[in-house]
């Protein structure tokens, strides 16, 4: 047997061992249980910014520089889906905001929308924690989300415009001269350089038809100066069929870039008048031919906003200076177009910039289009 002094040492041994693993394992929990806590914070702030993420180019999407566009940005915010914790709780809408700039001000409510194309989306939830509980004295700790989109001006296009252009000679001026719900020639009536009176300076009297009721004397002008009796506005293919696909799936054969020379196609393609009132008829509204009607109708789905380049002829040759998105017309039955004859234009409302995506027109920039996307 032992000595009693030994059994002694060895049982005082084992109790200091018995209380360093005690110790040591309550800190093994509490380093495990911080784990667990900040990892499911990690996930829940994840989770938040994926929801603000999505709110925020939702809301972008719908800015058209007019408080019908704030309003319907709102309106996407609160049918944004948001769930967060693993999908198991809902967060409560979030904060949205508009700006002129990535950086603010901002404002919930601005006075005019002219010029707002930001938006900031703000989340926040209080999330429960568990181990850190015991640390920190407290039960939830709060978890926030902050995101900002924009519609950013677009000055290129490799795919996505219509095959049909609308002509302006106002570069610099706001919408290139256009009117918002006013009608344009997307492709021009035929007309004759040697009909009776034609000239430059008395355009009217060269057309077959009268152009569209928008067109400025000054568009009308251009064409009749710088474009032969063979160009109406259609760019990038003479193929009716490669035209067609061009309309309804905006397949683009050539690059477009602001100041670049557009190959413009001859003669008239009176044929297309098929395709149009086809990609009218894809759209839920057939009967809104004002902008703010069909903006409005809720079975809109942007079919029949067109995008196209907006061109300047001139002596040295048709040049893209920027892009807008028209309203085609509609007589609710899908024959407006194809009834016309070759001798008449196709006409088309000015909706206002082209928004990449949007089933809507945007906000007025110095191109004329937009892509949405996150800026911070």
């Amino acid at each position: 047997m032992f000595p009693l002094t030994i059994r002694a040492k060895r049982s005082r041994r084992s109790g200091f061992v018995l209380i360093t693993m005690a110790l040591a394992s309550v800190g093994t929990l509490a380093v495990v249980g911080l784990a667990v806590d900040v990892g499911r914070l990690y996930v829940i702030r994840n989770e938040l910014q994926s929801y603000t993420d999505a709110a925020a180019l939702s809301a972008a999407l719908k800015l058209n520089g007019t408080s019908s566009g704030l309003t319907a940005a709102n309106a996407a915010l609160t049918a944004m889906s948001n769930k967060w914790d693993f999908a198991t709780a809902s967060v409560a809408t979030g904060t949205l905001v508009f700006g002129q700039t990535a950086t603010g001000p901002w404002y919930a409510a601005p006075a005019s929308a002219a010029g707002y194309a930001f938006t900031k989306v703000t989340a926040r939830v209080a999330a429960p924690i568990y181990f850190l509980s015991v640390l920190a004295g407290q039960k939830t700790q709060n978890v926030s989300a902050v995101s900002t989109a924009a519609q950013i001006a677009r000055s290129s296009f490799q795919t996505g415009l219509g095959p049909f252009t609308a002509v302006s000679s106002q570069p610099a001026a706001a919408n290139f001269g256009f009117t918002v719900g006013q009608q344009y020639a997307i492709q021009w009536p035929a007309f004759n350089g040697t009909r009776a009176h034609c000239s430059a300076l008395n355009p009217d009297a060269c057309f077959v038809s009268n152009p569209c009721a928008g067109d400025s004397q000054s568009s009308r002008a251009a064409v009749v100066q710088y474009w032969s009796s063979s160009t109406d506005g259609y760019w990038g293919s003479n193929a009716n069929s490669t035209i067609e696909a061009e309309v309804l799936d905006l397949i683009q054969l050539q690059p477009v870039a602001l100041g670049s020379l557009m190959n413009m196609s001859s003669g008239n393609k009176a044929a297309e008048g098929a395709a149009l009132d086809d990609r009218v008829n894809q759209d839920g509204d057939l009967t809104d031919n004002t902008v703010p009607g069909y903006v409005a109708n809720s079975r809109h789905n942007g079919r029949r906003l067109l995008p196209v380049p907006v061109v300047q002829p001139t002596s040295s040759g048709t040049y893209a200076i920027g892009y807008a998105a028209f309203l085609l017309m509609s007589d609710g039955r899908s024959t407006f177009y194809k009834k016309q004859t070759g001798n008449e234009p196709f006409c088309a409302v000015y909706a206002g910039s082209y928004v990449i995506g949007s089933a809507d027109p945007g906000a007025t920039s110095s191109t004329g289009a937009y892509r949405v996307g996150l800026v911070e």
